[in-house]
């Protein structure tokens, strides 16, 4: 076995026991990672504890989270109990990689301040929660914050405009978490935070009249010419003609061990006869969906697609019905991926009328699957406990979520 072997084995192990949401900042770029555990039941905050943490237990724990790091090249926010500041114990962690977000307890003695001013002096960023900072608390603890916490469910806009007025200071950024719709996202935004995490991101901030950009329009055609009933090569390959960023991709993974054989292959057709349609389907549309969107919005996207397509699996439906599943799905996001509306996409795809049924009408079995998933991506997103509706689902869309960071580790 290879180091390379060892490594991406490692990585995947990694994935699946821990999920990641996004932080983005004001125009919805990436600004770091929250780090979650995940179980049976859904997803928790990854809590780093004093109590039964051996050294070798923290090691391992601190090399998992530099390699997310790594991973998302984005710090990462993790929570610290108490007991874990208070012990003192050092954290094998680069500061620049991590975020670090101390449980404060209902009284911060002198003692638990130095231990913060510690972690300050080591060059650690420190995030805090707004409902951990009492009046008399926030002398102490804010001069020692980077970032606050503002938790958007416990508190209203005037108490959230005045606690930013009396504690705000230049260099301190401020959180508005969970961010579930775009009213919310504007609305904090106008109130001058800096940071938002949660749900929005997956719904859509569009213009009435918005027009197909060309990297979704060329999206569309790729989707029509792979899911034919009989699939046109020459087509393909004539719409990947001025697409050499897709196809360079297509091209890496024919040639990757994965698929390697005894030669090369060098073109678009000779890629199909290696992979075989249904791979050729799976990483071109990643490929293509990479080349025009953000890595975070293409993971959630196809997570969902291959979670719905296996979900079809689990319902024993033909393999025909299992693809639409998938398109279906891919399709539900392009508000994410391109920032227009499936209706709109739709119109640019001959695709089967359950497709369309299910994500224009929100009618049939399809839109069935499709609100399972969404509602797994919400639970995430929000942190919140899964349903029962979501529970026999949890575990397949934890491991689609894994294969699809995988998959696009072997694109970079």
């Amino acid at each position: 076995m290879t180091r390379q072997t060892i490594d991406t084995d490692k990585t995947t192990d990694i994935q699946q026991l821990y999920a990641a949401q996004p932080i983005f900042d004001r125009k919805q770029k990436r600004y770091a990672i929250a780090l979650l555990n995940r179980s049976g039941a859904g997803v928790s905050t990854l809590l780093l504890s004093d109590a039964g943490l051996c050294d070798a237990q923290l090691q391992q724990l601190c090399a998992d989270i530099s390699a997310q790091s790594a991973v998302y090249k984005a710090p990462l926010f993790v929570a610290l109990a108490a007991d874990f500041v208070l012990s003192g114990r050092a954290l094998p962690l680069a500061p620049d990689t991590v975020v670090l977000e101390p449980v404060i307890p209902p009284q911060p003695d002198a003692t638990y301040i130095g231990a913060l001013k510690t972690l300050k002096k080591q060059g650690f960023r420190l995030a805090l929660h707004d409902i951990a900072l009492t009046e008399a608390a926030a002398q102490q603890l804010l001069p020692l914050a980077d970032i606050v916490r503002l938790n958007v469910l416990n508190s209203n806009l005037a108490d959230t405009e005045r606690y930013k007025a009396q504690f705000g200071r230049p260099g301190l950024l401020w959180l508005a978490e969970p961010v579930e719709t775009d009213e919310q996202f504007a609305i904090f935004k106008a109130l001058g935070c800096d940071l938002f995490q949660g749900y929005f991101l997956t719904k859509s901030l569009l213009v009435a009249g918005k027009k197909m950009e060309p990297s979704a329009l060329k999206v569309a055609e790729i989707i029509s010419c792979l899911f034919a009933a009989e699939p046109d090569i020459a087509q393909l390959s004539a719409l990947l003609k001025n697409e050499p960023n897709i196809v360079m991709g297509l091209l890496k993974i024919a040639n990757s061990p994965l698929y390697r054989r005894t030669r090369a292959v060098s073109s678009v057709k000779e890629t199909v006869t290696r992979l075989g349609l249904e791979l050729t389907r799976k990483w071109l549309l990643m490929c293509a969906v990479l080349s025009g969107t953000s890595p975070a919005a293409a993971i959630t996207v196809l997570t969902r697609a291959y979670t719905a397509q296996h979900i079809a699996q689990q319902w024993q439906l033909s393999a025909v019905q299992c693809q639409q599943y998938f398109l279906a799905a891919l399709i539900s996001g392009t508000d994410l991926l391109f920032d227009i509306p499936s209706e709109l996409f739709l119109r640019h795809v001959n695709l089967h009328k359950d497709i369309k049924a299910a994500i224009k009408g929100n009618r049939g079995r399809m839109a069935g699957a499709l609100a399972i998933v969404r509602s797994i991506e919400r639970g995430y997103a929000l942190k919140l406990a899964a349903s029962d509706a979501e529970l026999p689902y949890i575990a397949l869309y934890n491991q689609q979520l894994s294969d699809v960071q995988q998959r696009l580790l072997t694109l970079e």
